[in-house]
């Protein structure tokens, strides 16, 4: 038996009796071991247990790494109990109790620190938990070609109706060809990101695109609409960062020059890292 066997099996051991201490308390919560039992264990059928939180009508599923405490942190997943007489668990609380764990964990690196970390149960607060926006939706789709930069941003800004848009182009360099003779600085490969506030506004935004006669100017300089591609419509969670949360607008543009410069840029802000 190595150290971490060792160490979960003592910190297994002081949880059960903790709990065996406080069970006949009003409200007391509960352990519930799940197995297997720590020498059993594998990489892929790890010890479990869980914690049933009947305050608040929660269950904190705890999971033990091989490599936990020296190398990996405890991994917690936060559910709702389904008490019908208990206050209503939203995926929101789910995710902000799951963050406040996390958190405590990062504070003890190397250390047996689950008890520590379930203390932050006790003095739970539902009403004051950090919820980010529930709600938020975002779309994503790319335009191959803008011959009129100036009159698409303008269009773009008007549709986005000062919801947090982001743009990012690639510019073109050679405007000899006779097909580009009424553009103004052209751009290729764009792709575009909004945060809507709500599912309606989300839809009536991408209508707005789709159908808006003067987004851009067509080949004889006429207004004109954009061919688009959507990439991804999705419910964000609720403490994804809307874009451009770090510019001092919610309406800003971004060159880049590679397909790893794009990358970098929007991978952040797709369904993979920021949806529900």
């Amino acid at each position: 038996m190595n150290h971490n066997q060792t160490e979960q099996i003592a910190e297994l051991k002081a949880l059960r009796l903790h709990y065996r201490r406080i069970e006949k308390d009003d409200d007391a919560d509960v352990f519930e071991f799940i197995g297997p039992k720590v020498p059993s264990a594998t990489d892929d059928n790890p010890t479990r247990f869980a914690i049933l939180c009947n305050r608040h009508d929660l269950r904190v599923t705890v999971t033990l790494p091989g490599d936990y405490p020296s190398q990996s942190p405890p991994i917690f997943e936060v559910t709702a109990a389904n008490n019908c007489c208990r206050p209503i668990i939203t995926s929101a609380h789910e995710d902000a109790i799951k963050e406040l764990l996390d958190e405590q964990a990062t504070y003890m690196p190397g250390m047996a620190c689950i008890q520590v970390c379930l203390l932050v149960l006790d003095d739970l607060d539902l009403a004051s938990l950090d919820l980010g926006q529930p709600g938020r939706c975002r779309s994503i789709f790319k335009v191959d070609v803008v011959n009129n930069s100036k009159q698409f941003t303008k269009s773009l800004k008007n549709a986005a109706n000062g919801n947090p848009c982001a743009y990012y182009y690639r510019t073109i360099e050679c405007q000899n060809n006779a097909k580009f003779s009424f553009a103004v600085d052209p751009w290729r490969a764009v792709y575009v990101i909004c945060d809507a506030p709500n599912k309606r506004e989300a839809v009536d935004y991408m209508k707005t695109i789709r159908t808006d006669g003067s987004m851009d100017m067509d080949m004889l300089g006429k207004p004109g609409r954009i061919q688009l591609t959507v990439i991804e419509e999705f419910g964000m969670k609720p403490k994804a960062k809307n874009v451009n949360t770090s510019s001092s607008s919610p309406f800003q543009g971004y060159e880049y020059r590679t397909d790893d410069d794009l990358d970098k840029l929007i991978n952040p802000f797709l369904a993979t890292s920021a949806g529900v």
